[in-house]
């Protein structure tokens, strides 16, 4: 799984690097939808509003596959994309995550879950794009959907 996050990380290096559209993008106005496989299967969503230059804060909810719990937060996210002088269609972020689980379960009841992650993402048009993320306990896939 490292390697392959590996190779996927430089490839959206090599390839933002090289495309020759306009670095000059805003952030936020995204929804964002995860299936996070790894320690904690789960789904996720979150919804991104620009916070300042190349900052976004993020309300936050995820559910496990097998719903015991839901976990409801917020994160912030930096783009790198003008500090690593990328271009569309290519996003390159990292950021903090922190939430409450809520949950059946009583050892889940308001437990602070944080979540350091990486990411990055192909947009497909001005609509939607393809992310990948990691963080901890492992790795996401989802769909981004820019309104």
């Amino acid at each position: 799984m490292k390697k392959l996050l590996r190779i996927t990380l430089f490839c959206v290096f090599a390839f933002g690097a090289s495309s020759t559209m306009s670095a000059q993008e805003s952030y936020g106005g995204a929804l964002n939808l995860f299936a996070t496989f790894g320690n904690n299967s789960s789904v996720t969503g979150n919804y991104e509003i620009a916070l300042a230059k190349n900052w976004t804060i993020s309300p936050e909810a995820t559910i496990p596959f097998d719903f015991d719990y839901i976990r409801a937060g917020a994160r912030v996210d930096y783009y790198f994309d003008s500090l690593l002088k990328l271009n569309e269609p290519w996003d390159i972020w990292g950021g903090v995550g922190a939430g409450f689980n809520i949950g059946i379960a009583s050892d889940y009841n308001s437990d602070l879950a944080w979540n350091l992650h990486i990411g990055g993402e192909y947009k497909f048009n001005q609509t939607w794009g393809i992310i990948l993320e990691a963080g901890n306990g492992g790795g996401s896939l989802g769909v981004g959907i820019h309104m």
